[in-house]
């Protein structure tokens, strides 16, 4: 009888698997689930058995117990952001503090801006009270500042001779942002938001072409379970051509949803009107309104982005310059991958079609149809991380706009090492 005992128990402990345990936590038997990964030596190697350890664990209420499992998941991949999300939460709860710290230093993504920052911390249910910031200075080289196209095609379009066309130029260029969020009560689920950023580029042979623009944006959001949504108010100006150029108000509500674990939605439109001061740019004061949807995928330490947006444009003034009243449609994709411990890696594409009201002379014949543009643009960019919140990078931007009208044809190439201090 004891040999028959002993048989049954080693039969149980041979058959132990991750498999089983994920079997009996999928089917909300958790004190099973546990039992089985306990059981299951051969595969204690295997990150995702205490993964399931953890969860089953943390759903019995066993808060001990999931902290250490989740420890022992972190361990064996350092990379599995969930593992140390659960762990942060639980940190937070026992009032660990110092480790919670830490623990949030690690899931920082400084490939992000201060603002996603802020909204991924918001679907994470975490720090509703905090402040995201970001610099950069670079230094680099722009190939067409002027974004035109070549004296050549200039000269043949107009009939003329001398057209300059493009301008290159070395520039020094300063980035700062800012995002605060509060929520409004204690443990409530709506908060305030507010943003800042600015942008200065000073170009060395081509000062006509500098450029300041300054942004502030403030909202009210709300957060719930898996979701947040949040309306804000913005208002740029922007310094261009030597002259105050243009001022824009804007009104751009926000839905980010968290799909699972991996995948978030974000659904957004956007209302804006521009006005150009200056009466030789009046005619180009317009409004627009538009809608877009992204899908973001986070996996480890690395993220994968796809978006669409539409936006159509009309213009304010009776008398307004050609090319204001217009359509465009973007796609944009990318990814930011971890190469090694020390270097990331970021790809991003653009795509923009342009369909335009105005007319335009196809030929000699005074055969005339609308203006339609290609735009495509790639950028490559490479960062090192040192000191936990500074990266190094260089980056380049190459892009090309296609037309059927010609002065609007050019390509352009920025190439740009920088520096960010992120906090």
């Amino acid at each position: 009888m004891k040999k028959v005992i002993l048989f049954t128990m080693l039969s149980t402990l041979a058959f132990a698997s991750y498999e089983n345990s994920e079997n009996f936590y999928k089917s909300a038997q958790y004190q099973k689930a546990i039992d089985e990964a306990k059981s299951s030596y051969d595969e204690y190697s295997n990150p995702k058995l205490h993964l399931l350890w953890a969860k089953s664990a943390e759903a019995l209420g066993h808060t001990g117990e999931a902290m250490s499992a989740y420890e022992r998941v972190v361990m064996l991949d350092e990379n599995n952001t969930n593992a140390r999300v659960a762990l942060f939460k639980i940190y937070q709860k026992s009032s660990r503090n110092e480790l919670a710290k830490e623990m949030r230093k690690e899931l920082r993504n400084y490939q992000l801006t201060p603002a996603q920052r802020s909204s991924l911390d918001l679907l994470k249910g975490t720090n509703i009270h905090s402040f995201k910031a970001k610099a950069t200075l670079g230094i680099g080289y722009d190939s067409n500042i002027n974004v035109s196209a070549t004296g050549s095609d200039l000269d043949d379009y107009y009939n003329t001779t001398g057209i300059s066309g493009e301008k290159s130029t070395l520039f020094s260029r300063l980035n700062g942002s800012l995002s605060y969020i509060n929520e409004i009560e204690e443990k409530g689920a709506w908060y305030l938001r507010g943003d800042a950023k600015l942008y200065y580029q000073n170009n060395s042979d081509a000062h006509y072409y500098d450029m300041f623009v300054g942004s502030l944006e403030a909202g009210v959001g709300y957060t719930g379970d898996g979701y947040t949504f949040y309306l804000p108010l913005g208002y740029d100006n922007v310094n261009y051509l030597d002259v105050g150029l243009l001022s824009q108000v804007r009104v751009s509500p926000t839905l980010n949803i968290t799909l699972n674990e991996s995948y978030i939605l974000n659904l957004n439109a956007k209302y804006a009107t521009r006005s150009y001061p200056k009466d030789r740019y009046k005619g180009m004061g317009d409004s627009s309104k538009g809608a877009g949807v992204g899908l973001y995928y986070l996996f480890n330490k690395n993220y994968a982005y796809v978006k669409a947006d539409y936006g159509d444009f009309s213009s304010k003034e009776n008398i307004h310059n050609a090319y204001i009243d217009k359509s465009m449609l973007t796609l944009s994709i990318g990814v930011n991958y971890a190469l090694s411990t020390w270097l990331v890696a970021r790809v991003d594409y653009r795509y923009r079609k342009g369909s335009y009201d105005d007319t335009i002379d196809v030929n000699s014949a005074a055969e005339t149809t609308s203006r339609s543009d290609d735009y495509n643009q790639i950028e490559l960019k490479l960062s090192h991380y040192f000191a936990g919140n500074y990266e190094v990078f260089i980056s380049d931007r190459y892009a090309k706009n296609s037309s059927n009208y010609l002065p609007a044809e050019y390509t352009k190439n920025i190439f740009m090492f920088g520096l960010s201090a992120n906090y």
